[in-house]
């Protein structure tokens, strides 16, 4: 059987979505590849220190010459076909050869050309397009992006596997409650509380206009600067932009809101209110995008284009409140999908 050769690149970053979802998903493979016989390399950018797991002993760490702050192209794809590898890019990477499985999780670069500047769009269409052409299978996060994969690509819907990114993660964060000590004028138990990058499409305009119109209630936005465009933070006294926010204050905040709001106009998935659900708050969405096949009838939902919005009145909208979600989604078993994709293309010719 080839050795699986996953590229780890994002890990060097902070672990925010994409590369939580690398991360939750090495930690399982380093219990699973014994037991199930594959050798699994995690390829990263030499000199640079990476996010992993505390126990990976099973897996094989691999630097690869770097150009800046990303793994040399033509130095991966050499490795990886000195090694007759199959290839893993789980953030949506350039394919470097076949036999390869790529994660395309949105085609929010392609879909919204307004959010990027041109060369980061044309840089996400040509992994596309190798992805369509070299790679031995697309895996997505939701079926919503499957279909979009499968209309706007031109991919089959039977070459494209759907595997949902989990939440237990969030149950082994502690609270750090040191949080309140920035937010003295925020009472406890009476905000809303956003998370995201304040990416366009993300919508945090949203929340501003609600504020601006509801000048009595406390809204708290976390989450890094956009890099792409302007961000500019409305002056608003009820509106707390927070930056980056830790996993142990996160947690703190999600379990003390109000409720969570997440009125993004376009997901792959929607990590971050499962990730409030499982912390128990009430979570409010918009009915855009993946986010009702992901929540169900588990989320308060509303209009991403209406700021008119009574937020009393959406809380009490009926909604479900159930483990049914929780069970639903999984790192367990979406680690046990790409373990049986590995096996399937990793086998030898």
């Amino acid at each position: 059987m080839r050795t699986v050769c996953i590229n780890c690149r994002p890990l060097v970053d902070n672990l925010t979505g994409i590369e939580r979802c690398i991360y939750e998903y090495i930690k399982r493979f380093n219990q699973l590849a014994p037991l199930r016989g594959i050798d699994i390399e995690l390829l990263y950018p030499e000199g640079m220190e990476i996010h992993l797991p505390e126990e990976t002993s099973n897996l094989k760490k691999v630097p690869i010459k770097r150009k800046r702050n990303n793994m040399d192209y033509f130095a991966l794809r050499k490795y990886v076909k000195s090694k007759d590898a199959l290839y893993v890019s789980m953030h949506g990477g350039a394919c470097v050869m076949s036999p390869a499985l790529v994660c395309i999780n949105d085609l929010r670069p392609i879909l919204f050309k307004n959010f990027d500047p041109f060369m980061t769009r044309l840089k996400y269409r040509v992994n596309f397009c190798l992805a369509k052409k070299i790679s031995s299978k697309i895996v997505t996060i939701s079926q919503t992006s499957r279909n979009e994969i499968n209309d706007t690509l031109k991919i089959k819907k039977e070459d494209i596997e759907v595997i949902y990114p989990g939440w237990e993660h969030i149950r082994n964060i502690p609270s750090d409650d040191s949080i309140w000590s920035r937010l003295p004028e925020v009472e406890k138990g009476n905000y809303f509380y956003s998370l995201s990058s304040r990416a366009p499409h993300k919508n945090f305009k949203w929340v501003e206009e609600v504020a601006r119109r509801n000048p009595t209630v406390q809204f708290l936005i976390g989450g890094k600067r956009w890099n792409n465009g302007d961000d500019n933070e409305k002056k608003l006294s009820n509106v707390h932009y927070l930056g980056y926010v830790t996993d142990s204050e996160n947690v703190e905040l999600m379990k003390n809101c109000r409720a969570f709001l997440h009125p993004s106009k376009y997901e792959g998935f929607g990590m971050t209110p499962l990730e409030a659900y499982a912390c128990g708050a009430e979570i409010c969405v918009s009915n855009a995008s993946c986010l009702p096949e992901v929540f169900g009838d588990c989320a308060h939902y509303f209009d991403p284009e209406n700021y008119e919005i009574d937020l009393q009145e959406l809380l009490s909208q009926s909604c479900k409140k159930t483990a049914d979600i929780l069970k639903k989604y999984s790192w367990d078993k979406s680690a046990d999908q790409w373990m049986k994709l590995f096996e399937e293309y990793a086998k030898c010719r």
